[in-house]
């Protein structure tokens, strides 16, 4: 696993304790750990289609006593207790594959049990990146889990999933692979933060800026139809 936050690369992003200085890294750590029950409301009317009002939602990171721990590979499968599934995650994505932002098991009423997958920004550049930039041997297999992924959700081949937007491209794969592959009841959440002040070189996002910035970045996928299993969440920005 990764402790104190460093799935984002930077320490200097977080404290001693992983606590995150400011951005969406530490707007989701105030949610999951000081507001998980607006947390769960919000994610459950945005899947309401899909999740009955009889689950509930367990988060399992990033968590205060557990240093803010975000996990990635199979350390996310362990932390959601699916880890029978390590070994067709290794046959679908190359290790150092998709760093969760949050992570949540879903418990349904007849006792099985699901899981919910959190993407969280807080400024729409987040979105955007370098691109994969895998080896050769990682970079075949992984263009191979995103064909299926194309699909799946019924993506033209020609779409770029390997470009700028590759990190919500890898993110729709998994969500692909557990529900798919694995058959796990997955939810992937992608979650807008409104208003966030604490980075003072950033504009805060309004919500009239995120959705025109959400729409293009679907076109961009090529994604013609809503994702199943899938949502936007918007929460505003806690004071930190």
């Amino acid at each position: 696993m990764k402790p104190m936050g460093e799935c984002h690369g930077d320490q200097s992003r977080v404290d001693a304790s992983g606590r995150a200085h400011a951005g969406s890294q530490r707007q989701i750590q105030i949610y999951v750990n000081d507001l998980p029950d607006a947390l769960n409301r919000a994610i459950a009317e945005s899947l309401s289609a899909n999740l009955p009002p009889s689950v509930r939602i367990q988060w399992v990171s990033p968590l205060k006593h557990e240093g803010y721990t975000e996990y990635y590979d199979d350390d996310f499968l362990r932390a959601l207790g699916i880890q029978q599934h390590e070994s067709e995650l290794l046959a679908f994505w190359p290790k150092r594959g998709p760093c969760w932002d949050a992570l949540a098991r879903v418990l349904f009423s007849d006792g099985h049990c699901g899981c919910v997958l959190v993407e969280a920004k807080s400024h729409v550049n987040e979105i955007y990146g370098n691109g994969c930039c895998a080896s050769d041997a990682s970079t075949q297999q992984i263009c191979e889990a995103l064909r299926r992924a194309k699909e799946w959700l019924a993506v033209a081949p020609e779409a770029d999933w390997t470009g700028k937007l590759y990190q919500s491209a890898n993110r729709y794969a998994h969500l692909y692979f557990l529900r798919v592959v694995a058959k796990i009841d997955a939810f992937l959440v992608n979650v807008y933060f409104v208003n966030d002040r604490s980075h003072r070189s950033q504009r805060p996002t309004t919500i009239q800026k995120w959705k025109p910035a959400i729409g293009e970045v679907k076109h961009q996928l090529g994604l013609v139809r809503p994702v199943p299993f899938s949502s936007e969440v918007f929460l505003d920005a806690v004071p930190s």
